[in-house]
């Protein structure tokens, strides 16, 4: 049997805390506390305070997450080598890899341009190192985007005066819900070759696309089934699916869960609202600029003709 607690984002030590709307005062807590109810492991989907509906829908969604979903994927992973190490395995078709770190949400900062966060990089026993990228939408899995992250790889290890050698080998492995490159064909390994001879270019740079639609009963084909199953007791590995069973059963693990769904979408609403106000930002300055270049007006009279702000007007200036 298990307790589910109240949600862990409300904070005791101020007393109160806004949510959904509602300030939930140290009696409102008790009360709720008092009114939890008692259920069984194998509810689906596990209940909370039955006033709490917003609680339940995270609830109810945790419980449909597959390894497919990136929060999910990442938290299933964070710090075990061991699942990372059998995921590892069955993609590289082999039995001795040895997995001694894993990260996840690992974020590489770029003081030039756009950075990135892998959802999970792990480090092998000969120092390779893999950027695994879980993509339910084949967007997500551009080639462009395979070429950006191996270079972010790099770009992580060498400094002014360092030889090019000391760079690991690393393979940027995305895991796609679709045949994201359409040829049919269940793995992709992308390296470079020189044209002209025919022969790889081994900068020890690769490049795996793993096709989640190969749910053939091979070794590789199972473990895309069990990417895609929520429900543990349905999933072929036992390893993988004792882990998802206790991410979904103890009450701490789902809380956890649920807190970090809220702040994942927290997050990509601020990226989204903050990557809108570039948009908007751009073209108002590529119609200044236009304005300007037709008109011969000063930057001022343009942005005055557009319909600025006044207040604004510093900040336009400053891209010009």
């Amino acid at each position: 049997m298990v307790i589910y607690p109240f949600p862990t984002f409300i904070k005791i030590p101020h007393l109160s805390n806004y949510h959904s709307g509602k300030i939930y005062t140290f009696h409102v807590i008790m009360k709720a506390v008092k009114g939890l109810k008692t259920i069984n492991n194998n509810a689906n989907p596990p209940l909370l305070p039955k006033d709490d509906a917003h609680w339940q829908r995270l609830i109810a969604k945790v419980q449909a997450m597959t390894l497919m979903d990136d929060i999910f994927f990442n938290c299933f992973m964070e710090d075990d080598t061991a699942a990372m190490q059998y995921v590892l395995n069955i993609i590289m078709e082999r039995h001795d890899l040895k997995v001694i770190s894993v990260k996840t949400q690992y974020a590489v900062p770029n003081i030039y341009g756009r950075g990135v966060r892998f959802d999970v990089l792990a480090i092998d026993q000969y120092g390779r190192e893999y950027n695994f990228e879980v993509q339910n939408v084949s967007s997500g899995a551009a080639p462009k985007r395979a070429r950006y992250n191996i270079d972010m790889l790099d770009l992580r290890h060498l400094k002014a005066g360092d030889d090019f050698d000391d760079l690991p080998e690393t393979y940027v492995i995305f895991i796609t819900a679709k045949d994201v490159l359409g040829y049919g064909l269940p793995i992709y390994h992308i390296d470079r070759h020189i044209n002209e001879l025919g022969i790889k270019f081994d900068d020890m740079a690769h490049i795996i696309y793993v096709n989640g639609e190969n749910t053939s009963a091979t070794p590789l084909g199972m473990l895309m089934q069990d990417f895609q199953n929520a429900d543990p007791a349905k999933m072929h590995s036992k390893l993988l699916a004792d882990k998802m069973k206790h991410l979904k059963s103890l009450d701490e693990e789902v809380c956890k869960m649920c807190n970090i769904v809220e702040e994942y979408v927290a997050e990509r609403l601020a990226e989204a609202k903050a990557e809108a106000k570039a948009e908007a930002t751009n073209n108002t300055l590529n119609s200044i600029k236009n304005l300007m270049k037709n008109t011969h007006w000063s930057a001022e009279k343009a942005m005055e003709a557009i319909g600025i702000p006044k207040s604004d007007y510093t900040q336009y200036l400053a891209l010009l």
